[in-house]
């Protein structure tokens, strides 16, 4: 008998997923950007997934964008944030030491752009606190990003505290959730995140 051990790398798609996609593969298949029949209703659809998942994750729908997966996600996340800053004279970002490639080869293109970063070290546990956060952040600091559930040990960060402190210093703050939503609860108002990634594959999506 085969035993799988590897979900923390990528789920089996559920029973449940695959009965609600059926439809979008044979019946309602046109580009939402279309303007016929079948386009529009193809639109109507994927406006009521981007509302469940805001609904999900106590989001507004506006706020809800779907890419190619986690890794994209994290990409467009950060140099979003680091263009914005840029803007404002602010090229400073702080994050973990053992955030996923996904985050860290973006921060190593942005330091080959100019910008500085900080990496916190996770300690013995995989940990850091939002005291630490707070000791980072600098004047010019116009991100944070930390990561809500490691993917190789398994430690779960202060999600909220350290967005609590990104909020009072006027941070952005990025988490890159693909390792904890569908796992344990998020909402981004409660956690205080003002940009969340996740990726349905890790919880059977």
């Amino acid at each position: 008998m085969q035993v799988y051990l590897d979900n923390a790398s990528t789920t089996k798609m559920s029973k449940t997923a695959i009965d609600a996609m059926l439809p979008y593969f044979d019946e309602v298949y046109g580009n939402p950007s279309s303007l016929h029949t079948m386009g529009q209703r193809a639109k109507e659809v994927l406006e009521a997934a981007r509302a469940s998942v805001a609904d999900s994750l106590g989001a507004d729908p506006s706020e809800i964008y779907f890419t190619s997966g986690g890794s994209e996600a994290d990409n467009q996340a950060i140099l979003s944030a680091a263009a914005l800053g840029a803007r404002k004279g602010k090229k400073h970002i702080v994050t973990t030491a053992f955030e996923h490639h996904a985050v860290l080869h973006t921060l190593a293109k942005l330091e080959k752009q100019g910008f500085t970063v900080t990496y916190l070290s996770v300690g013995r546990e995989g940990n850091v606190t939002a005291a630490e956060v707070a000791d980072a952040i600098r004047e010019d600091t116009c991100l944070v990003t930390v990561m809500t559930a490691n993917n190789e040990i398994g430690s779960v960060l202060p999600i909220a505290e350290i967005g609590a402190v990104c909020r009072e210093k006027k941070v952005l703050f990025h988490t890159d959730a693909v390792q904890a939503v569908g796992h344990i609860p998020m909402n981004v108002v409660k956690m205080n995140i003002d940009m969340l990634s996740l990726s349905a594959h890790k919880f059977h999506g």
